[in-house]
C-alpha cells in the first residue's frame, strides 16, 4: 500500500489498476499491440461489464505488467445521462491517456485532500458491482467511482474507487499482473480490524 500526504491528509491507495487510454477503436489498438508486443487481452468479463453500461466500449489489455484500459467512447450517448468525459477528450485531444485509475481506502477523504489541492471531481458514477461481483461478494456500501480533473497538474485525470469487494479475496478477472491488488486488498482488510 503506498501513502501519499497532502497537507498533512493521507490518502492511502493501491497499486496502478489500469491505464485509461480513450481511443476511436479499442479492437484496433488492441490488436496493434498484440502484433507488435504480444500483448493480450484480460479481464475481459470485467471490461464486458463496463461495456455493458452503452457509455464506452472497453477492452483491457496486459502489456508487460501493466493493463492498459482502452476506452472507445459511444458518440450518441443521450444527454440526460450526463457528459461523457471521453467523448469530450477524444474531440479536444484526440487518442490518448485519460486517466491513471486507483482504488482508495477512503474516497470521501481522498476527494477532499485533491480539491483542496485544486483537483476537482470531474463526474461520479456508480457501478453495479453485485452484478459483476456476485451480492455475497461486493460491499452494499460502495461510493460511486470519482473522476477527477488533475490533468493542469500532473498530465492526467485521477480515477478512485474504493474497493467493492467483502472479502479480500480479488477475483482472477480484476487482478493485476503480479497480484499486487490481491496483495493491497488483504493488507487493507487487515488494517481496518
Amino acid at each position: 500500500m503506498s501513502i501519499v500526504r497532502v497537507n498533512n491528509l493521507v490518502i492511502e491507495f493501491s497499486p496502478l489498476v489500469h491505464i485509461e487510454i480513450v481511443v476511436r477503436d479499442a479492437e484496433k489498438a488492441y490488436e496493434f499491440l498484440h502484433k507488435v508486443f504480444g500483448a493480450e487481452k484480460t479481464q475481459e468479463k470485467f471490461a464486458d461489464f463496463l461495456t455493458s453500461y452503452a457509455v464506452n466500449k472497453v477492452v483491457h489489455v496486459k502489456l508487460g505488467n501493466v493493463i492498459l484500459q482502452f476506452i472507445e467512447p459511444v458518440m450518441d450517448v443521450p444527454p440526460e445521462m450526463g457528459p461523457n468525459l471521453w467523448v469530450d477528450h477524444l474531440k479536444q485531444k484526440g487518442p490518448g491517456v485519460h486517466n491513471l485509475t486507483f482504488i482508495v481506502k477512503n474516497i470521501k477523504e481522498a476527494k477532499k485532500a485533491l480539491e483542496k489541492e485544486g483537483a476537482k471531481v470531474l463526474l461520479e458514477f456508480a457501478l453495479d458491482w453485485p452484478t459483476l461481483l456476485g451480492a455475497k461478494n461486493a460491499r452494499p456500501d460502495v461510493p460511486p467511482v470519482a473522476m477527477v480533473g488533475s490533468e493542469e497538474i500532473v498530465g492526467f485525470r485521477l480515477e478512485l474507487s474504493e474497493s467493492a469487494l467483502k472479502g479480500d479475496k480479488v477475483p482472477e478477472f480484476l487482478e493485476v499482473p503480479g497480484g499486487l491488488l490481491q496483495d493491497y486488498v488483504k493488507r487493507s482488510k487487515k488494517s481496518q480490524k
